[in-house]
């Protein structure tokens, strides 16, 4: 046969000598010896391979494992070449067998949650609510759909600030001296542990005490009136001041204005013409307020120092300016942050002076004991001497008064000590200093009593602090003179006769529907002061609660259904479902209730579908007239009417064998031979050689035709094909003759072979007339792998090699050698990685961080610039890179959340071949990953691909034909891709 099955390639003849009669029309073989005339033919010639090599068929695939999430199929596979004969399956193995994949990848219904919404109490413990729901892509499913054991809560608690409260104040003294009068006590609205003052909005307007009462003293005795006069029956109406909380300053720092609103009320709370109140005294409505100090204090350039060698002082001068830089007075700045005015500097020290100059040494050869300042007298005496002070010291006292003291010596002018300075000028060492007033107590107002009658407790606030408001602990302060901060109050008996009252209704508590409002309801005293309930039991007690109508609710409301999706068999119908107020208005589907959402989608049967079979027409004859051959016969695709159709609708695994095998009476066979060869030397001994075949002579036709057949079929011996020749003696030379390789000198790994090399003349003895350049090689080395248990994975290179360090390792896979990283080798689990040869420069993912404003555009035909018009706060965005990968042998996937070798140099790590973005809902992905397997020796497999998840989500990726490099971009608003098999991405040994 040829040696190559498809192309050009070599075949070898058997020939011989033979005898042909033309009698009988047969051959007979003979000796060698009858054809020596002839040169003998080349038992070797070109062929042609005819290129029908062997391909897979495959059946029908089964349905897929999994309806969703990713699943997976299988199909069986013979291998059949283009006349559909069934092969061996070594026949196929050029190309590649696949009888499973991946099927049904997409995600199965998930728990989708909206936003929570606010907490639904302004200050306290309250709840807030969310939204969840069923979703498949972008369609809404029955909650029946999703798992209930994972779904989200719906509800949870929230934690608001603390809530206000009304505190009142004691009451005021009345308003009349004799009489029927009135009182009048302060009402806040106060928050938190040191009961601090808010505005009145922030508590419940609803349960405010009243802040008016009525008082009786004893009756007033009127003047005696003129006879003339009729006493009048009219009695002023009563009248009192109210006022509201104070505004803020008008200013934020230095002085400014506070305003409240002051009214005059009559007896019914109406406004009344302040000209009613003029008896009362009016209550301030403006007054002047002060924040912080607006100026700010700012430091000269210091002065140069006041002597010219030791110690002196230096000097600045510090003003108080605003924020135009002009000098304003000094009381418009802190003065407890007033920068230091005067300092300590340092020159070069003094000369000192010799004993011969009849002066005096200098006395502070102690650094410790000169004054630390220098500022110089006026009055000079004796040659210039003057009085130097030192710097003052702490004051004695912290505070209520105290005393410093400062060093005062006598100098020359070079800084030497003298005794002849005038007295009556020396400066004071001890001055009287003022290290402001001591902290005293303060207090605030008696907060509202526990009880209304019967004995309660009331607190309120004592500090130790200055007139300034600064707080010093309790120690600070005598502790002996500080004023308690609770007692006893209310301790009157509690009255009888008390009623129930009723608050105002509460909003209806649903916006649309049915539902219901409610009211506080008290037990109240006369004098208006709130009970215990127990003290009204014995009465009717109005109702809290009352039921109310809002608008009218949003309903689902669904069209009429589509026809069936499909003619015959089963299909899909399909209607729109939309939520609606009223009979036009249309409302947000979130509006309506999820869980009542009718269906928009149901299961239609159609006709029953039409019926195809296979058909089969009669056998032609046989390719052949004798011996093996072949017979087809068309065979078609015909529905229930027996029409032909195409074959696409009909079972492929039921169609019938379109040919077979038949067999004749048996061929006649003859050996051919051609002409002999010209001899294979032109000196020496040599050889000739003759094409010798095995024909088929087919008798059934008018002439003979010759069919090359195996030479088993042929009668007799076989012709011989080569034939020795001698043409003439050749001169002597010599070349250089190799030996056949040893043996490989390891069974299992890398070694030597070796073969003798020889330099012989034409007679076959040892010369040394070979040139040593050409002479060939000796020995090379040999790799001998199959006879080798080698490792199949991390686990085994640690059982059969004993090693315990990370590191690469030959492992072999699927039949091939190929270098794996080994990681954890000193557990009982390694795991496998590939060390990506082109490293994390060429192996990342991304998600892009930047967000653009306007989320529908696109700009700059979606390439990506820094400057664009965007904010950078996604908070998924991210970017790993990778050095090796894990692998899974078992499965031959690349496990994509494996991030051992990654590194994350920005956001959250990202998982190998993911990318996304937040960054436009404009087709406009931002997110990149990139894969370069090249030198691993492996590649991504024709089946891996990447889908879109997320809003807008987009991608656009780009693989290589080997599968060896991929370069992706994805994004939406937000959208990321992501491997459609989940965490793993299926590869394959090159």
């Amino acid at each position: 046969e040829c040696s190559a099955q498809c192309g050009l390639g070599y075949r070898t003849l058997d020939i011989y000598c033979a005898k042909y009669s033309r009698l009988d029309g047969k051959t007979e073989k003979v000796d060698d010896g009858f054809c020596s005339s002839h040169p003998k033919p080349s038992n070797r010639e070109k062929c042609s391979g005819e290129c029908n090599t062997g391909g897979w068929r495959y059946s029908a695939w089964t349905e897929c494992s999994k309806s969703c999430d990713g699943g997976t199929q299988r199909r069986r596979a013979i291998c059949v070449n283009n006349r559909n004969d069934v092969l061996d399956d070594s026949k196929c193995t050029h190309q590649e067998k696949v009888t499973i994949q991946r099927c049904n990848e997409f995600p199965c219904p998930r728990w989708k949650s909206g936003d929570w919404s606010e907490c639904l109490v302004t200050c306290g413990k309250g709840h807030k609510h969310r939204q969840v729901w069923c979703q498949f892509g972008e369609d809404r499913l029955n909650d029946r759909m999703c798992d209930p054991e994972t779904k989200p809560t719906s509800m949870q608690t929230c934690q608001q600030p603390e809530c206000a409260s009304w505190q009142a104040g004691p009451w005021g003294q009345c308003s009349v001296t004799c009489g029927q009068g009135y009182q009048l006590r302060a009402v806040k609205c106060i928050i938190g542990t040191y009961m601090s003052v808010v505005d009145d909005n922030d508590c419940n307007a609803a349960t405010r005490p009243t802040d008016t009462q009525d008082c009786e003293l004893p009756s007033c005795h009127p003047p005696p009136a003129a006879p003339e006069t009729r006493r009048s029956t009219y009695s002023a109406p009563r009248t009192q001041w109210r006022f509201g909380s104070w505004t803020p300053c008008s200013a934020t720092c230095g002085k400014g204005t506070r305003m409240r609103y002051v009214s005059c009320r009559d007896e019914n709370g109406s406004v009344a013409d302040e000209s009613a109140c003029a008896t009362l005294p009016r209550p301030v409505a403006k007054e002047e307020c002060s924040v912080t100090p607006c100026g700010q204090w700012k430091a000269l350039d210091w002065s140069s120092c006041s002597v010219t060698c030791g110690q002196g002082r230096a000097t600045r001068q510090v003003m108080c300016v605003n924020y135009s830089d002009h000098v304003i007075d000094r009381s418009e700045c802190d003065q407890d942050y007033i920068p230091e005015t005067d300092q300590d500097c340092s020159m070069s020290p003094c000369p000192q002076r010799t004993p011969d100059s009849g002066l005096a040494q200098h006395p502070f050869q102690n650094e410790d004991y000169r004054p630390r300042s220098a500022s110089p007298s006026r009055t000079h005496v004796l040659g210039g001497n003057q009085w130097r002070t030192g710097p003052w010291g702490a004051c004695s006292s912290t505070c209520a008064g105290g005393s410093q003291r400062r060093v005062v010596v006598c100098q020359d002018e070079n800084g030497y000590t003298a005794n002849d300075c005038v007295e009556r000028i020396k400066p004071d060492e001890q001055r009287a200093c003022e290290s402001g007033p001591c902290p005293q107590w303060a207090y605030g107002s008696w907060g509202e009593c526990t009880k209304l009658c019967g004995g309660g407790i009331r607190t309120r606030l004592v500090v130790c602090q200055r007139s300034n408001g600064e707080r010093f602990p309790d120690l600070s302060c005598e502790i002996l003179d500080k004023p308690p901060d609770r007692e006893q109050c209310n301790t009157n008996a509690c009255p009888h006769d008390a009623a129930w009252s009723t608050g105002p209704w509460s909003s209806c508590s649903v916006s649309c529907g049915r539902g219901h409002k409610q009211r506080n309801v008290y037990c109240m005293a006369k004098d208006g002061s709130h009970l215990e309930s127990d003290y009204c039991k014995h009465l009717a007690k109005p109702h809290g609660h009352r039921k109310c109508r809002g608008g009218r609710c949003p309903k689902w409301k669904a069209g009429a259904w589509s026809q069936c999706s499909v003619s015959c068999g089963r299909g899909v119908q399909q209607r729109h479902v939309g939520c609606q107020i009223g009979t036009h208005k249309i409302a947000r589907e979130t509006e309506c209730n999820p869980y009542t959402r009718p269906e928009s989608e149901r299961d239609c049967q159609g006709p029953r579908c039409p019926v195809y079979t296979w058909r089969a027409e009669e056998w032609q004859e046989c390719t052949k007239t004798c011996g093996e051959g072949s017979r087809y016969r068309k065979v078609v695709c015909v529905d229930d009417n027996k029409n032909e159709v195409h074959g696409a609708r009909c079972d492929v695994s039921k169609r019938p064998s379109d040919r077979e095998s038949c067999s004749l009476q048996p061929c006649e066979y003859v050996w051919i031979t051609g002409e002999w060869s010209e001899c294979s030397v032109t000196c020496g001994k040599g050889y000739k050689q003759r094409l010798v075949s095995c024909s088929e002579i087919y008798t059934g036709k008018e002439n003979y035709e010759y069919s090359y057949q195996t030479t088993i079929n042929c009668p007799g011996t076989q012709p011989p094909s080569v034939h020795p020749c001698y043409l003439r003696e050749c001169p002597v030379s010599a070349t250089w003759r190799v030996g056949n390789w040893g043996s490989c000198s390891v069974s299992c790994g890398v070694g030597v072979m070796q073969r003798s090399v020889q330099c012989l003349t034409n007679e076959d003895q040892p010369s040394h007339l070979c040139h040593t350049d050409l002479k060939p090689e000796e020995r090379k080395t040999c790799r001998n792998i199959y006879n080798c248990e080698l490792p199949q994975n991390c686990k085994e290179v640690k059982r059969l090699k004993g090693a315990s360090e990370d590191g690469e390792y030959f492992l072999m896979i699927r039949g091939k050698l190929l270098k794996i990283f080994c990681a954890g080798m000193h557990s009982d689990h390694p795991k496998e990685y590939v060390t990506l040869v082109h490293g994390d420069s060429e192996n990342f993912s991304e998600v892009y961080g930047h967000r653009l404003h306007n989320p529908t555009e696109c700009p700059y035909n979606g390439s990506r610039r820094d400057d664009c018009q965007c904010r950078k706060d996604y908070t998924a965005a991210g970017f790993s890179s990778f050095q090796k990968i894990r692998i899974d042998l078992t499965s031959m996937q690349i496990i994509t959340t494996d991030l051992q070798f990654a590194r994350t140099s920005e956001g959250h790590p990202v998982p190998f071949a993911t990318a996304g973005d937040c960054y436009s809902a404009a087709k406009c992905p931002q997110g990149r990953f990139s894969i370069n397997l090249y030198g691993t020796g492996l590649s991504l497999t024709e089946s891996a691909r990447w889908i879109s998840q997320g809003n807008y989500a987009v991608s656009d990726i780009k693989k290589s034909p080997d599968g060896t490099r991929v370069i992706g971009k994805c994004g939406g608003y937000c959208g990321k891709c992501t491997p459609s098999s989940g965490t793993g991405l299926e590869v394959r040994v090159l």
